[in-house]
């Protein structure tokens, strides 16, 4: 149901450089393929809610070559990303991926060739899972047939 990725650190000052909106655009023009318009807007405002999952997304292309789609990919305003979404899933997998209630797990990862791909939560410092999380990510887990993975983040304090 559940696969933990690893605890990676990061260091405080790139959480600094986030809020202070210097990295946002650093890393949306680095990584285009990961970060769109509406992904800046979401980091604009409160800007430190964000930097973990830009972060998550980062490690995963850096580390296994897969795309990701930051947080909001339910809503049907991300029109780019539930294109990809609609491509990718199954009906019944999207309609679970649309219900309200509860957010879907910050990043939806995927092979550039589309041909694989998994749900990923990413946690920062002091974050959890909490128990209706829990319970949609089994939901989604048992729609899909795959594991909801986990990657969590701490701070090294510089």
């Amino acid at each position: 149901m559940f696969k933990d990725i690893g605890t990676f650190m990061f260091h405080n000052s790139q959480r600094e450089e986030f809020k202070n909106g210097q990295l946002v655009y650093d890393w949306a023009d680095q990584y285009p393929q990961l970060f769109d318009d509406q992904d800046l807007q979401l980091a604009a405002h409160p800007k430190t809610a964000h930097f973990v999952e830009w972060l998550g997304a980062i490690h995963l292309y850096k580390t296994t070559g897969y795309l990701s789609l930051v947080e909001k990919y339910e809503f049907k305003r991300h029109k780019r990303k539930q294109k990809i979404l609609k491509e990718i899933v199954t009906v019944d997998v999207l309609s679970l991926i649309s219900r309200r209630g509860v957010q879907c797990p910050d990043l939806f990862v995927y092979a550039p060739d589309r041909t694989d791909w998994y749900f990923c939560e990413v946690k920062g410092p002091g974050d959890y899972l909490r128990l209706v999380q829990r319970e949609y990510f089994e939901e989604l887990s048992e729609a899909s047939g795959k594991k909801i993975c986990i990657l969590k983040f701490k701070a090294i304090r510089s």
